[in-house]
């Protein structure tokens, strides 16, 4: 997970990256792992509950989701891990499954979130759903990995069915270029809410100092003709041609972040490309979001969505 949160790509909150960094490599220097490990395969919200306590949870979740498999219906949706269990709205035009984005995004999971390609199984599933008929992104995440975020973002944007996302307290970096592929955004609060963060980003450790002062020389011996080869290392400085090439690669993400962001969002003003936040209310005036509202109003928009589709 360290090596993750250190040589990724990322389009994450800044602050949020250096806090987790910190904690990584204060846990690291006290001899601890960098971070203990939960369940990928998780149930979104308490969908494990005291059923099955002393069962592994990941063998649990398997068995419960198999159970739709064989029902005399023909009902299928148990084949995506998670699926049945999302909430799902009565509304006019159908059922409105919500799909949760929480915490860190990564494209297996992790940090004690369900993966990007994880979300974009649910989102082809309810487009496979005859009972579903629009569905709303809960979000609340400061961004994550930039590997996975272009295929939700993509999965989202060719939903047939219209997606709204509804943003609880943020959708940083990441988490806003996903939710700028949907029909519509709302934000729960003109002042607690926020979006933007608009950027890339990517952390080195040089770490020769520290190991010179432990008393470690570190050397790194490349094979002819690979000298090219690991350039962007935590064992020797950042040389020029690396900083160069890292630097390359992240204004290319960037640069597809903010066309991607566009094309979502075509009214959307020019100075919010810089990674800054936005509350609710700037993030209207800025074209950045569409309205104020909780998750029933939500909810509300993607059935008036289904309903003037159909």
């Amino acid at each position: 997970m360290l090596e993750q949160i250190l040589t990724s790509k990322w389009a994450l909150d800044a602050q949020f990256h250096n806090r987790v960094a910190q904690l990584a490599l204060r846990r690291m220097a006290a001899g601890l792992t960098p971070f203990e490990m939960t369940d990928n395969r998780k149930a979104p919200y308490s969908v494990l509950t005291a059923e099955a306590p002393k069962k592994d949870r990941s063998k649990a979740l398997l068995e419960r989701d198999d159970r739709g498999k064989d029902s005399p219906d023909g009902d299928k949706s148990a084949a995506v891990p998670g699926y049945n269990y999302l909430s799902k709205a009565s509304t006019k035009s159908g059922q409105v499954v919500v799909v949760p984005i929480m915490g860190v995004m990564s494209r297996y999971g992790g940090l004690c979130s369900w993966g990007s390609e994880s979300i974009s199984n649910w989102i082809l599933e309810a487009n496979r759903d005859e009972n579903v008929s629009a569905i709303v992104l809960e979000i609340n995440s400061p961004g994550g990995q930039v590997d996975g975020t272009q295929l939700l973002g993509e999965t989202i944007r060719q939903s047939q069915k219209p997606v709204v996302a509804w943003v609880a307290g943020m959708a940083a970096s990441a988490a806003y270029w996903v939710a700028s592929q949907a029909r519509e955004i709302v934000m729960e609060s003109e002042t607690t809410s926020e979006v933007g963060s608009i950027g890339v980003l990517a952390v080195h450790l040089d770490a020769s100092q520290y190991y010179e002062k432990e008393g470690l020389k570190v050397q790194i011996i490349r094979a002819d003709g690979s000298e090219d080869k690991a350039l962007f290392n935590d064992l020797e400085p950042l040389g020029e041609v690396a900083m160069a090439e890292a630097k390359a690669g992240l204004n290319l993400v960037r640069q597809t972040f903010i066309k991607t962001v566009k094309a979502g969002r075509p009214t959307i003003a020019e100075d919010v490309f810089s990674g800054k936040m936005f509350s609710g209310r700037d993030a209207l005036k800025k074209g950045m979001a569409d309205r104020i509202g909780f998750l029933g109003d939500a909810v509300r928009r993607a059935d008036l969505l289904a309903r003037k589709d159909s």
